[in-house]
């Protein structure tokens, strides 16, 4: 694992940052607990409560009555609902049931997602500097994509930003990023695994020859230029790995934040942050990016 300075917290935080949350594939404390510590030995010190969830908490609280408070890094997330004010008491009420179930005695972040960034009411506005002016939470953030990063960007309260990006990304999402950190603030990369890109493609990436009975390689190291087949075809390396191993090259981002319920996932990607794209790799993302046909799917989005 490797480790970056986040913001101007003052701390170090893994390169994998955890979001943790609701989930049958966890159903007790005991089983967070145990998936928690097992992040912990993979490196990780970054983990992000997804608020709502009281045997997560439980499982939270266990971890920590074994490592020391400051070594981690621990976010709360309140979600809003729509057509719901986020008013004081809504934020009160949901950090002090959280540090009271963790044991936390603190947050390092708190976040806010768009639908509660977008319902802010003035008092409860005015209430995020009073959290972090005593203590409770050191840093603001809001975690979402296009507008609601462009207001954070131009508000003083938020110190932090949580935004989707992978290897796929364009220029406007690029453009935030840069202006962000251009008004200090820390960056978390989300959603770093486009699934239409996940999945095997049919398309071919260029001409192969056998290479044994089972196996196939490209002729060329850049064959197929202009397309993402080869994200199904690098030796060594998955598609999921080479988008990971991608959003981790960019310097503005403190930590890639991903989701995982078993221990196995987490220990391959932590591991993940000790590698570096394999030679052709870098090259064959932009000309993905580039091609006549990525430039064709994003008009049809917009």
């Amino acid at each position: 694992m490797r480790y970056r300075p986040f913001g101007i917290s003052g701390k170090a935080v893994s390169a994998i940052s955890l979001l943790l949350k609701e989930t049958a594939a966890l159903p007790d404390a005991l089983a967070w607990r145990t998936f928690i510590f097992s992040a912990m030995e993979s490196g990780v010190n970054c983990f992000e409560l997804m608020a709502g969830s009281e045997a997560m908490c439980a499982g939270l609280q266990a971890a920590l009555s074994a490592v020391e408070r400051r070594l981690l890094f621990i976010s709360w997330r309140i979600h809003g609902e729509p057509g719901r004010p986020m008013t004081q008491e809504i934020i009160s009420r949901s950090i002090r049931q959280g540090l009271q179930r963790t044991g936390a005695s603190y947050f390092d972040l708190l976040m806010l997602d768009e639908v509660a960034f977008h319902a802010l009411t003035p008092e409860a506005h005015q209430f995020l500097d009073d959290l972090r002016s005593g203590g409770l939470a050191l840093q603001i953030g809001v975690a979402g994509g296009g507008d609601v990063i462009d207001a954070a960007i131009v508000d003083p309260t938020f110190e932090v930003a949580t935004t989707p990006f992978n290897l796929t990304s364009g220029w406007d999402t690029r453009r935030r990023m840069k202006d962000a950190s251009a008004a200090n603030m820390a960056l978390v990369a989300c959603d770093v695994f486009p699934q239409a890109l996940i999945k095997p493609q049919a398309a071919k990436s260029g001409e192969t020859h056998k290479a044994g009975l089972f196996r196939r390689r490209q002729a060329e190291p850049l064959a197929g230029a202009g397309s993402y087949a080869f994200l199904h075809e690098t030796p060594g390396w998955s598609a999921s790995e080479i988008c990971l191993a991608y959003a981790l090259t960019d310097p503005a981002f403190a930590a890639i934040q991903v989701e995982a319920t078993r221990t196995e996932v987490v220990e391959r990607m932590s591991a993940v942050a000790d590698r570096d794209l394999p030679t052709g790799v870098a090259a064959q993302i932009e000309m993905a990016r580039f091609s006549p046909e990525t430039r064709e799917a994003e008009k049809k989005r917009a």
